[in-house]
Order: C-alpha cells, then structure tokens, then sequence
C-alpha cells in the first residue's frame, strides 16, 4: 500500500534545468560532489531547497510588484 507522500513523488515528476557555468567551476564543483560521495543533481537540488526555505516569497513578490508599480508610475509621469 502506498503512503501519500510515495503517492506524492510518484506524481511529482522530474525537469531538466540547464545554466551555463565557467568550466572551472563546473570541474570544481564535480569534484566536490565526488569527495563528499553525492551526485551533482542531488546537491543543486538541496542547495535550491535550502535558499527558498530560507526566503519569503510572498515578501519579495510584494516587493517586486511594488517596485513595477513605482516604475510605471514614473514612466507614466515621463510620458505627459
């Protein structure tokens, strides 16, 4: 029998996200991930876990609507 969350990540499916990085810093990085014994895709994904934990993002949405609404303001103000 499944529990809700098996449920959860047997829904959930995975994407692909890709970045440019400087090829140094890619090498680093993989040889990080291959010391501590962790895959790449493993650790990218805690550290992007780890940044959204530790934001509030209803605090920065308000803040960028807020910032949008004072530049159309002035653009509008500019305009006339």
């Amino acid at each position: 029998m499944m529990t809700n969350i098996q449920k959860q990540q047997t829904l959930e499916r995975d994407d692909y996200l890709r970045f440019r990085l400087p090829e140094a810093l890619k090498e680093r990085f993989k040889l990080y991930c291959y010391l501590k014994g962790i895959t790449m895709s493993d650790t990218v994904r805690e550290m992007i876990e780890e940044v959204l934990r530790n934001e509030n993002l209803e605090e920065l949405l308000q803040e960028k609507l807020l910032q949008e609404k004072r530049r159309d303001t002035l653009k509008e103000e500019t305009d006339e």
